[in-house]
């Protein structure tokens, strides 16, 4: 069989796994805890069967881990490093890596699971991980518009609204959440409540679209010494004075 570990630091526990059949053997495994947004991940590569413990960021360390993969390049230019960002995501992500039928197991406690496995391997683990912590496109479109309906009053016939909805709302009405309670939210959580708050937004005139109306123009004056002062000004630099001088005034 293909060795495509680079090598566990694996202790014979033969006593232990005597007897044993696979399916006990996984059973036997450390047990995930799905309040803390861990799930397993289950990878066939021919005859080896890889299954990855791992658990979803929360979206204060995804935010860091964003923040210290970016790189400035050589003509200053600042680019994020995707490479960077992802290996830090699974050094952070994994939790234990156990196989089959070899019975191999190893922990991530000390954050250095990565550097014991292969490139290969660290792709198949992001191919399955990515997709369950990021919001996709579909479903942000499906969330937004849900949420638009609810916070216009629109009734919703063809679907139920979805429960983040109303958990947002209330949030709204009764308290918002306290910064212990606001760290324990993960990355997915946070997406789809930001998404439902634009929505809420746009639906109460307070979103990008509304706030970008044409500021109003300034109304013809008798003051010659301001029609003349303007006059001196550039064509750009006039018409920047046309639509912001007066902001504000007609409130």
């Amino acid at each position: 069989m293909d060795d495509r570990f680079q090598g566990f630091d694996i202790e014979d526990d033969e006593d232990d796994d005597l007897g044993l059949t696979d399916d006990q053997w996984l059973e036997s495994l450390p047990k995930l805890n799905k309040n803390n947004y861990e799930f397993i991940i289950k990878i066939d590569l021919e005859e080896t069967f890889i299954f990855v413990g791992v658990r979803e960021l929360y979206w204060h360390e995804m935010m860091n881990i964003e923040a210290y993969s970016f790189r400035k390049g050589a003509d200053d230019t600042v680019y994020l490093a995707g490479e960077q960002e992802r290996r830090e995501i699974l050094k952070k992500a994994i939790l234990w890596v156990a196989t089959l039928p070899d019975r191999e197991f190893e922990t991530n406690e000390d954050g250095q699971i990565l550097s014991k496995l292969k490139f290969e391997i660290v792709e198949y683990i992001w191919e399955q991980y990515q997709p369950k912590i990021f919001l996709g496109a579909t479903e942000a479109a499906a969330l937004y518009n849900a949420a638009a309906k609810y916070f216009n009053g629109e009734a919703q016939a063809n679907s139920p609204v979805p429960a983040i909805i109303i958990e947002v709302d209330m949030m709204l009405k009764f308290g918002g959440l306290s910064r212990a309670e606001l760290k324990e939210i993960s990355t997915t959580e946070m997406e789809r409540m930001q998404t439902v708050f634009m929505a809420r937004a746009e639906a109460i005139g307070l979103g990008v679209r509304n706030s970008r109306r044409p500021a109003p123009q300034m109304e013809e004056t008798d003051a010659e010494d301001l029609t003349e002062w303007e006059s001196t000004l550039p064509p750009n630099a006039r018409d920047s004075f046309n639509q912001h001088f007066m902001n504000g005034f007609d409130r």
